[in-house]
């Protein structure tokens, strides 16, 4: 399994973190070929910010591909070139 870079995890869970309300913040995610996608759990009750998917856009040197609601959470889904 393939895993994002320590600073990498960092900043996108500073940005998904202020979506979760618990106070322990979970960096969810699944790397395929050459696309990643993070989970949030739908009972946060809170979409992301177009501001910040452009934002992990460019930290993932990538493209937003979508955002689908699943099985209880938010899969946030981009194309990336790390």
């Amino acid at each position: 399994m393939t895993n994002l870079d320590k600073n990498i995890e960092k900043e996108i869970e500073d940005i998904i973190g202020k979506y979760q309300k618990r106070e322990a913040k979970l960096l969810n995610y699944l790397i395929v070929d050459d696309e990643i996608t993070f989970f949030l759990p739908l009972s946060d009750d809170n979409n992301i910010s177009e501001e910040d998917i452009a934002k992990i856009s460019d930290i993932v040197k990538g493209e937003y591909i979508s955002t689908e609601s699943i099985n209880q959470e938010y899969r946030i889904k981009f194309k990336y070139g790390i």
